[in-house]
């Protein structure tokens, strides 16, 4: 279980992936489910998180699953509502398109602080909560 055995395995994955990396860790894969040393070589850097990710897993009330599903056959979850749209007082629509403008280019450019003020008006009405 030597760490050149390991190396090894996977410069002969690369070299059968023709340098594909994600092909060789495929090839990996399926080599460390028959090869015992192998599999023990390439998951013991990372046994720590493994072991504590399974324990944190089951002292939280989950389970450990130890068959994977079959492709297209998943773990289904519930779409989360998403929320509707935020919708606006007529009191802030009219605010909003009476700083509109009509498009005739006779209005001189607004200050800086004024488009500030507009874009914290906005910001505001969306950021604004729903009172029962």
């Amino acid at each position: 279980m030597s760490d050149t055995y390991v190396t090894l395995k996977i410069r002969e994955a690369l070299k059968a992936a023709q340098g594909n990396r994600a092909q060789a860790q495929r090839v990996l894969i399926t080599w460390a489910l028959d090869d015992e040393q192998l599999l023990r070589g390439l998951a013991k850097p990372f046994l720590k998180a493994i072991v504590g990710s399974a324990v944190d897993r089951v002292a939280r009330g989950g389970g450990i699953t130890t068959a994977s599903p079959a492709p297209g056959q998943g773990i289904q979850r519930a779409a989360k509502p998403q929320p509707g749209p935020k919708k606006l007082s007529p009191q802030m629509l009219d605010a909003i398109i009476s700083r509109m403008g009509t498009g005739g280019g006779d209005k001189p450019e607004p200050e800086p602080h004024d488009q500030a003020d507009n874009l914290k008006a906005l910001a505001a009405a969306f950021t604004q909560r729903k009172r029962p």
